[in-house]
């Protein structure tokens, strides 16, 4: 089986994504076989162990997202017609677009995975209406449709989607995190950890918010950095330590490092970072937002707040205690390894795949 990927964007989670499944897919059915579709632009993000996994790599120039738009779909009928794919993935909104319009007769099958519906994403009324009615109209152009999570299943529900197009397969990553020492981080306040953009999804403005007056109590570490020049850019605070950008080698030595992690998004399709965190054995207090509650279960496995709360992620800090930390640790790392393993992804995936077939 022949599989061809696609994508718009290899940059934070999808990469992440694709780094973990197309490697297990490459050592699993050998050279020649996984193809990934990507923008030239992003070839510094590529993992190295996604580069030396035997995958093979076809570009397209991606000066910006609309004109990057029409490159992908000249590029992408070249790559089919040579790759011959028994299967093509598309991946992100983007990537979705052009698989499915640019489809032609039944081979090859089709799969689509949104990680995190377009239309979940703060903007107008009529803006998300199109949005769904675009969606409506290309889920019929796709033999299966993998969610990350189970809030995108929901959604894809909610919507009307039919079920016989969905295949729920939870995101998973390594199961055994890179054998990276902790960087040092000595202080007697709680240590918290946050990773990811600054940017209004990521909601580091309302951790921020919750944090400035326990500076007797709690000490932050940001690993991360505006996305775009005008992205939120966090006041200067003596508890907070901006750390810049990490590889995903440098954020696990810094998870390994911290009390807890705290993901305060207002939107999210899955959340990878909780579960590189619940990975290393570090509990999680997040927002209870899109597939982040999914992970942590309503509030079974780590700590949930409502969304865009600042008042109440402050409170769940002041409560934290070292007892309650461990159990966290240990609940969150249990729910890790049942249920978002890369092993695991893989093999359901190649289920989806197996079907088409």
């Amino acid at each position: 089986m022949r599989i061809l990927h696609v994508c718009d964007s290899i940059i934070g989670g999808t990469g992440s994504y694709l780094a973990e499944l197309l490697t297990l897919q490459a050592q699993r059915r050998g050279p020649g076989k996984v193809m990934l579709l990507m923008p030239r632009e992003h070839r510094d993000h590529i993992e190295p162990r996604l580069a030396n996994s035997g995958v093979e790599f076809r570009y397209f120039t991606r000066k910006s997202r609309l004109r990057g738009m029409g490159r992908l779909a000249l590029t992408f009928l070249s790559v089919r017609r040579e790759f011959r794919p028994d299967i093509v993935h598309g991946h992100t909104f983007g990537a979705g677009i052009i698989t499915r319009v640019l489809r032609f007769g039944r081979r090859p099958a089709t799969v689509f995975c949104p990680h995190g519906w377009a239309f979940d994403i703060e903007m107008p009324a009529p803006a998300r209406k199109l949005l769904i009615a675009i969606e409506r109209l290309l889920a019929l152009r796709s033999e299966k449709i993998v969610l990350i999570s189970e809030h995108e299943e929901r959604r894809a529900r909610s919507i009307g989607i039919a079920d016989k197009r969905l295949a729920l397969v939870p995101n998973g990553i390594a199961a055994a995190p890179p054998a990276i020492a902790a960087v040092p981080w000595d202080d007697d306040r709680l240590k918290l950890l946050f990773v990811g953009r600054f940017d209004r999804q990521k909601g580091l403005d309302l951790l921020i918010e919750a944090i400035k007056p326990l500076a007797d109590k709690v000490a932050l570490r940001i690993v991360g950095a505006p996305a775009v020049s005008s992205g939120y850019h966090p006041p200067a605070l003596p508890h907070v330590d901006i750390r810049g950008w990490r590889d995903r080698d440098g954020v696990v030595a810094e998870m390994k490092a911290c009390d807890m992690l705290v993901v305060p998004s207002r939107w999210e399709g899955f959340g990878l970072v909780a579960v590189e965190a619940m990975r290393v054995g570090k509990p999680v207090l997040a927002a209870a937002a899109g597939g982040l509650n999914d992970i942590l279960d309503d509030g079974r496995y780590g700590i949930t707040v409502p969304v865009n709360d600042p008042v109440a992620l402050r409170a769940a800090i002041e409560t934290l205690s070292s007892d309650r930390l461990a159990t966290l640790a240990e609940t969150g790392h249990t729910r890790f390894h049942d249920r978002y393993t890369a092993e695991r992804m893989t093999d359901d995936i190649d289920r989806v795949y197996a079907e088409l077939a």
